[in-house]
């Protein structure tokens, strides 16, 4: 993991700017334009949000590790071959072309900057629930 400690600083001080804008437009009064003060159940999430932020970032983003996920294989029939195949020849049977590369996934990319803005908007309100279900993932499939 080649992240330093500028990376986490960087995308916990992004987290913070989001979530103090939600928490503002949450305790504003829109009809005299004034904040009201107390904490709330809404702020306590936030505040954990902000934990969780650079980390479900991280997972998003960062995270490259081979996943082990489930596949389904189907089985193909045996024993289907075309009636060509019996009747060719050596020559023809050497001609045929050859099974295609196996394709691999793409390698992650870096997103445009309104992609980044929509996705810092969006793990400011479910950051906990993307890192709780990493950990849990983890945990299981290691």
């Amino acid at each position: 993991m080649k992240l330093f400690v500028q990376y986490w600083v960087k995308q916990t001080g992004i987290g913070l700017i989001f979530t103090l804008i939600f928490m503002l437009l949450g305790h504003l009064n829109y009809a005299q334009w004034r904040l009201i003060p107390g904490l709330s159940i809404a702020d306590w999430y936030f505040l954990v949000c902000l934990l969780c932020f650079a980390f479900a970032k991280w997972v998003i983003l960062e995270d490259n590790r081979d996943v082990k996920a489930p596949t389904i294989r189907r089985r193909r029939k045996r024993g289907l071959k075309k009636a060509s195949d019996d009747t060719a020849s050596v020559y023809e049977k050497m001609a045929k072309p050859a099974r295609a590369p196996r394709l691999q996934a793409a390698p992650k990319t870096t997103l445009k900057w309104y992609w980044l803005v929509l996705l810092d908007i969006v793990l400011a309100f479910t950051s906990p629930l993307i890192l709780g279900g990493f950990i849990t993932y983890s945990l299981r499939h290691n």
